[in-house]
């Protein structure tokens, strides 16, 4: 059965109230982006749905994974159309399920036009039951949707899930303290399920930018870039702040270092016209994140820093980094900067002595420096 278009279905943005159509032509955009690389006739605004219309040449299977990267879909399903007529509709299922055994009729007249509605289109299967090529059963596991509406009928036999959420862009755009490890990638998806636009900024280890390039952090940014196409990241060498730092006590170093990471994280947000930081931090589940210390870290910060994992344990986020497709990559060998170890960590670190520790190690003047090393790369 050929399949002539894709209908797409948004849940929450319908929701939303005279700032509905801002959602609604966000999500169009969005919707077109991810298929610029795709061929099909038009994508159509149908006001309370959108349209695929498909061609010869459309690949299903591949539109039908990239609008299932589209944050803001609800759910959206390959349809087969024909007349407004039983016979029509009959006829159509039969090409539709023929495969199957048996199948359970859901019927909607969206269209009150027609001289039928939706139970007699039940009652025609019943009593036509010997010349189709499977039998109607209420609790059959497979099920045919039939839509009246006023041009047509459409006809469908699954539903694909979206990603639900909002529009990435219509919530603003954040930075993200991207690190090599399973965290930040998966508080970056639920950033953009949040409706926010990313950029990303990478603090690496190595002694120059362009190892970092070559790294496996372009294969995470890769993967996220299926949800918000053409991702831009900073990459950020942290060696001066290694180097100002020596001399600070060890157990301060990482909240110490997330501090200036928030700093560099504010400076890049100026230049991008960015209104928020987004982090993968989760509330005690390191030494730096407990709350005296996620305080003493962004005490001086004037960004709102967004942390979506705040409340996740560490399997929940190993669990859904898996299904994500990002876990696998942060697992390999990698010498991260946010790993910096140090021996009896400080938990409880008061926000006017990192003031202190922030001064004596001249980390204003380090991040300037940093600043000039700093390079953007777009996916």
């Amino acid at each position: 059965m050929e399949y002539s278009m894709i209908v797409i279905h948004f849940g929450e943005i319908w929701l939303k109230g005279k700032n509905r159509n801002d959602f609604i032509g966000r999500l169009y955009g969005n919707i077109r982006l991810a298929l610029s690389q795709e061929k099909y006739a038009r994508l159509v605004n149908a006001r309370d749905r959108f349209i695929v219309e498909l061609d010869k040449g459309s690949d299903i299977d591949s539109i039908s994974e990239r609008l299932g990267k589209v944050f803001g879909i609800s759910w959206f399903a390959p349809v087969a159309k024909t007349e407004n007529s039983l016979s029509a509709i009959m006829k159509t299922a039969n090409k539709l399920v023929a495969k199957r055994k048996t199948v359970r009729i859901v019927a909607h007249r969206a269209f009150k036009g027609t001289k039928f509605n939706s139970r007699d289109i039940v009652s025609a299967f019943i009593k036509g039951s010997k010349k189709l090529g499977f039998k109607i059963d209420k609790d059959a596991a497979d099920s045919l949707f039939i839509n009246v509406t006023s041009e047509c009928t459409l006809m469908y036999t699954k539903k694909v899930i979206g990603q639900k959420g909002l529009p990435v862009g219509c919530s603003g755009k954040a930075v993200v303290l991207l690190s090599g490890g399973i965290d930040s990638p998966l508080a970056s998806y639920y950033a953009m399920k949040r409706g926010l636009e990313l950029v990303y900024l990478h603090l690496h280890a190595f002694p120059n930018n362009k190892e970092a390039k070559e790294s496996k952090m372009k294969e995470l940014v890769e993967v996220l870039g299926q949800y918000s196409p053409k991702p831009k990241i900073y990459y950020a060498p942290s060696y001066m702040f290694q180097s100002a730092v020596m001399k600070i006590p060890g157990r301060h170093e990482l909240i110490l270092f997330k501090r200036f990471a928030y700093k560099l994280a504010e400076k890049v947000a100026e230049m991008e016209g960015a209104n928020c930081i987004v982090t993968g931090e989760s509330l005690g589940q390191v030494a730096s994140q407990t709350v005296t210390n996620l305080a003493a870290s962004e005490h001086d910060t004037d960004l709102f820093i967004f942390r979506p994992l705040i409340g996740f344990d560490k399997q929940e986020i190993i669990n859904e980094a898996q299904e994500m497709g990002t876990y696998e990559i942060s697992i390999r060998k990698y010498k991260d900067v946010c790993s910096i170890n140090a021996r009896n960590p400080s938990t409880s670190t008061d926000y006017k002595k990192l003031d202190v520790l922030y001064k004596k190690a001249t980390l204003s003047t380090v991040l300037k420096r940093t600043m000039a090393k700093t390079e953007a790369v777009i996916g």
